[in-house]
């Protein structure tokens, strides 16, 4: 061998061939060299007609032999090129192609997992990546994880599943490859969960990624034998040949699943390792059922958020958890814009909005900002895809949208989907549209712009594919992202709390963009900016995810500037604290860490851990202090207000703090506590024994202390409670930081009020009184009790025998009174109907009792509890018997409400001309009869609304819902209520009143649920009318009951109430009917601030 160098310089070493082995319908793969770059030089060689090459790679690549043109080939172990560009060998150029003549040993370096294994001995380097200084290495994120996985599994011989939290674009592919390489793991099956991610992560395993490019391991180091299983595996044959020839396989758990379980239990078996990517996926059982095989083996799951689809963490250890705010900190994300828009209706006309926004977004970035952006469209289904496809497809042909979606008969599709989109030139695709399998670590960075058609189940994991930031491709040509939102529906807002809630990086990622948000949303993120300019809660927790209950103390203050820092010196000992302080608002939110003896023991060294929430409000112009905390004593809050302002602060207390009855209407106290007075004596009342507490207070023998009371104010069904010594104020509700302070305003102007308290504070109050006979006014109507009524829709069931009927569909109303005062129930469903009588009587042990008349014995269920006699059900949930002197009561207890309503006017009654209708044909029944009077209302009204509803029949809201949109935030809502004439004439009868005006009363109880749950029972009775070929809708279809429906949420509802008994006349109409309906208008404006119509004949 010649010591003399002829030539020295760079040489390009092609790649080899790439190894393949095909087992049944599968395949590995092995790119055991892709060619490398490197310094070399050439010298004579002792073999005739060959030159001796040496490189500075590694063996086998280190002494290549280069054969001269015409030579002939010899049997050489060492590997032979040509250079058939190079005329002269005795004079090399500075540069010259060489190509493979002969492989030598390199033939079979490394044909073996085993070998493969071997190559990689102490060949992994620990670098770290230092941009600044253009240093190549791993990500810090990378080189973390790869060490938490290195110490995680280097004690003990087995071990917990560890999960590994890196979120999308962080590097999760690369950290895998690096621990399949330096851990030298044994044989690795690796599951996806698509057939495009499978492509991808096959790809990257083959190739090592950018493992060389990083430097990590040298270019020339033997890449793994990669299995790509893309269809079942037919027998333990096929499965031998796998497993002997290959380091990883990759697969989708469905596709083991469908190999048999005695496949996957061998293949278990058989590896040393599983990694599990895109790990919230493991709530599906056939991941669950692949992983359950694995239990003794090392499992790696990565994911990008550490929250399953079902909304509960990963299982398994968290052995490293990069945070997104470590990932935006790091520029490994841009901020992300949220563009949300507010459309209401069915889901086409939602669709078509998101599509315009989105289209509109892409064409902004492309033509204006001239980025290179993509538009991905998410959908739920195929069939959702398909839709939304067509969508984009008519407003926007020019960017020739595609669809990509998994399936049979879909590989081809989506492939040539696929190479559209990744088509940078004129013929390219600038839209996708997709279900799930882009979302999933696909890599293609110009996709910026995401339309979520669908709430993806992992919000997070779109975002964060929308939201990276990448080298890759043209810095210039890929800016900032945009999500397209539909707040106005309810799925869309629910999924982002639920975004927030897992963590408040979250908060800083995502720019809400404020130009579509209405005043409430507006309101918010106000407050929620301001409160992020001082303080570091946010940096710790979502402040838009805060829920405090409407509760607070209330304190006057004289100072002329606060120091709400302050409240940190009255904090518990060893307390840890977060705040957030706006100073704009002079508001500050703080969340308190602190530990407290359990109670359940004596121990030294055993504690709670407890997180309390507390919100100060300073209004300086009202001398006011609102503090809500979550534990009130625990947060010292009455010495934590002196801290923040002055000594002089005062707790607002005493009888002012019962003003938050102010307004109030028929205010009923459910729960009250009172101190005697002159002794120290407490007592609270429930229930019907209020009304003891509250006569012993009238009489002076004790004082108010605290007290719960239902009622109604403007127009909706509230829950007030105060207590005056500790000057404590609440409602029955919770709200966010806005709503809060919303809500405290208000109370302090109750309470604050110059509006001299009375002296007697309740004596408006309805108090029950335990009845020893019949209440003396006819009963005009009876409802569920309060509990039914509140669970309406939850899987309650009335029991006629064996019959099973749900609560909704069962009508409660009265039948004839007897004899002695006792009051029929008539319970009717459509296959039954049985009477029930309530007698009462002071004779009778607890007053009252219900007998069984007839039809078949009733029992109700709640759920799956077990099923009680209706006798027994109505002891704790009575019905509610409302009377037309305006009172009502429930089983022997009645509450007297005094209305003093007078007379209804006379001139506002309507009359109408009911010429060719039969005067008791009430109902227009499934055929439609139009010689009725609800067919003649309909024909009356059908021009005042946009739909009409015909709700006739067992568990009905009214005869005809009617809706109307007035404004962008006022919906009309009308329930009219039919009744035919008694003895089919006109008369002064006053029994055609009493029905139809015990079924307006009841009806409040439809406005107070609110059009969302009206709109599901109208939905539900109109899909059973659909079965049976007949149609509700009068007007309007279940398109625009949706919109209503989504409107409702963010809209006023204006509530009306129309009574039509064209038995009754407006020329000689009655006292008493004048009198009940005047009593049913006044309870209908004080319940829900209803406008009343009453219509008659003339």
């Amino acid at each position: 061998m010649s010591l003399f160098v002829v030539w020295r310089g760079t040489l390009d070493l092609p790649a080899l061939p790439e190894r393949s082995l095909k087992i049944g319908r599968n395949r590995i793969v092995q790119r055991v060299f892709a060619g490398a770059s490197t310094k070399a030089c050439i010298a004579p060689s002792q073999i005739k007609g060959h030159d001796l090459i040496t490189t500075e790679l590694h063996p086998p690549y280190r002494e290549i032999l280069l054969r001269r043109k015409g030579a002939s080939r010899i049997d050489t172990p060492l590997p032979v090129v040509l250079a058939p560009g190079v005329q002269n060998p005795d004079s090399l150029p500075d540069s010259f192609e060489i190509q493979w003549d002969s492989q030598g040993e390199l033939a079979t370096y490394a044909d073996t997992p085993e070998k493969v294994l071997k190559s990689w001995i102490n060949r992994f380097d620990f670098r770290t990546e230092d941009e600044e200084h253009d240093i190549p290495g791993l990500r810090t994120p990378q080189i973390g994880a790869l060490h938490a996985i290195s110490a995680h599994f280097a004690v003990g011989s087995t071990f917990e599943p560890a999960t590994i939290v890196l979120p999308t674009g962080t590097g999760k592919t690369e950290t895998m490859l690096a621990t399949l390489v330096y851990r030298r793991l044994g044989r690795t099956l690796v599951l996806v969960p698509s057939d495009a991610l499978r492509s991808q992560i096959a790809g990257k395993f083959i190739s090592l990624g950018v493992l060389p490019e990083a430097q990590v391991i040298t270019c020339d180091l033997a890449k793994p034998r990669v299995a790509i299983v893309t269809t079942g595996i037919k027998s333990t044959d096929e499965l031998d040949s796998i497993i002997q020839n290959s380091n990883v396989i990759i697969a989708l758990p469905n596709v083991l699943e469908a190999s048999g379980s005695e496949i996957i239990r061998l293949l278990a078996d058989a590896c040393s390792d599983l990694i599990v990517d895109e790990a919230h996926h493991i709530t599906a059982k056939t991941w669950q059922r692949v992983r359950e095989h694995f239990a003794a083996k090392r499992i790696l799951q990565f994911t990008a958020t550490p929250f399953r689809r079902d909304g509960k963490r990963v299982d398994g250890k968290i052995i490293f958890n990069y945070k997104l705010g470590d990932a935006q900190a790091a520029g490994y994300y841009r901020a992300i814009n949220l563009r949300a828009i507010e459309e209401y209706g069915d889901e086409e006309v939602h669709d078509i909005a998101i599509a315009k926004e989105a289209i509109a977004a892409l064409r902004h970035d492309r033509d204006k900002l001239h980025l290179d952006h993509l538009l991905m469209a998410r959908t739920s289904s195929k069939d959702r895809a398909e839709a939304v496809g067509r969508i984009y497809q008519r407003l926007a042909p020019d960017l020739k949208p595609v669809v990509v979606y998994s399936g049979p008969g879909r590989t081809l599709i989506n492939r040539e989907a696929i190479t559209k989109l990744f088509d940078r030139g004129y013929a390219g695709s600038r839209i996708v549209i997709c279900v799930d399998m882009l979302g999933e670590g696909f890599d293609l960075p110009y996709l910026k712009v995401a339309a979520l058609h669908d709430t993806h189940k992992s919000l997070a994991v779109t975002l964060q594919f929308i939201g990276r930031f990448t080298r890759k491709g043209p810095a210039d040509k890929i800016g900032e992202a945009s999500v397209i939102a539909n707040i106005a529906d309810p799925d869309t807002e629910a999924k982002l709390a639920d975004l927030y809630a897992e963590g408040a990086d979250w908060d800083r990622l995502i720019k809400r963009l404020s130009e579509e948000r209405i005043a409430q949303e507006l309101r918010l993120q106000d407050v929620v900016l301001a409160l992020k300019e001082t303080g570091n809660l946010h940096a710790n927790l979502s402040l838009w995810n805060l829920r405090p209950a409407l509760s607070a103390q209330l304190f006057r203050t004289k100072c002329t500037d606060w120091t709400p820092l302050a409240f940190k010196s009255v904090l518990p000992k060893n307390s840890e604290n977060w705040y957030a302080f706006s100073e704009q608002d002079n508001v500050l939110v703080a969340v308190v860490c602190r530990s407290s003896d359990v109670t359940w023991g004596n121990y030294q060294n055993v504690y709670d851990t407890i997180y309390d929430l507390m919100i100060l409000k300073w209004d300086k112009a009202a001398g006011a202090l609102c503090l809500f905390a979550s534990d009130y004593d625990a947060l010292r809050s009455e010495k934590l207000a002196k801290a923040v302002t002055n000594e002089d602060t005062t707790l607002v207390s005493g009888t002012p703090i019962f003003n938050i009855l102010n307004n109030v209407e028929l205010p009923l106290v459910k729960s009250l506590g009172s101190s005697r007075i002159g002794a120290i004596s407490f007592t609270s009342y429930f229930g019907p024994n209020v009304t003891e507490g509250l006569a012993s207070i009238e009489k002076a023998e004790s004082s108010l202390n605290n007290l719960a009371c239902l009622g109604y104010e403007n127009g909706e069904r509230v829950l007030w409670g105060g207590t005056q010594r500790r000057g404590k104020v609440w409602q029955q509700k919770s709200g966010s930081i806005s709503d809060w302070i919303e809500w405290t305003a208000a109370t302090w102007a109750k309470v604050s009020s110059e509006v001299e308290s009375e002296s007697n504070i309740v004596r408006d109050f309805l108090r029950p009184e335990k009845l020893a006979k019949p209440h003396s006014a006819w009963p005009i109507s009876a409802q569920w009790g309060e509990q039914a009524q509140m669970r309406f829709n939850d899987r309650q069931f009335v029991i006629f025998g064996s019959s099973k009927i749900p609560v909704f569909a069962v009508d409660l109303n009265l039948g004839d009174v007897g004899a002695n005062g006792e009051i029929v129930f008539r319970i009717e469903s459509d296959e039954a109907t049985s009477e029930y009588a309530l007698v009462i009587s002071d004779e009778i042990p607890g007053g009252y009792r219900h007998d069984h008349i007839s039809g078949p014995a009733i029992t109700f269920q709640h759920g799956t509890l077990p099923a009680v006699t209706l006798e027994e059900y109505l002891q704790k949930d009575p019905f509610i018997v409302r009377y037309s002197d305006g009172t009502y009561s429930y089983n022997c207890y009645h509450i007297p409400v005094n209305l003093d309503a007078g007379l209804y006017q006379r001139d506002k009654l309507e009359a109408w001309n009911w010429d060719g209708i039969e005067l008791n044909k009430e109902s227009m029944h499934k055929v439609g009869n139009q010689n009725t009077i609800q067919f003649r209302t309909y024909e009356q009204l059908k021009e005042e609304f946009d739909v009409i509803f015909n709700d006739d029949g067992h568990g009905e809201a009214a005869d005809l819902v009617c809706l109307k949109d007035l404004d962008d935030n006022t919906i009309r809502l009308c329930l009219v209520h039919c009744k035919g004439a008694h003895e089919a004439r006109v008369s002064q009868d006053i029994r055609n009143f009493y029905i139809v005006c015990g079924q307006a009363q009841k009806s409040i109880a439809v406005k107070h649920a609110g059009l969302p749950t009206l709109y599901h029972d109208l939905k539900r009775r109109q899909e059973t009318w659909v079965r049976e070929g007949h149609n509700r809708f009068l007007k309007g279809n279940i398109k625009d009951l949706s919109y209503f429906k989504e409107k409702s949420r963010r809209a006023r509802l204006e509530f009306e109430m129309m009574l039509v008994q064209p038995g009754g006349s407006v020329t000689s109409i009655t006292d008493d009917a004048l009198r009940l309906l005047a009593t049913t208008e006044l309870y209908l404006l004080k319940t829900t601030q209803a406008k009343f119509r009453v219509v008659l004949s003339p």
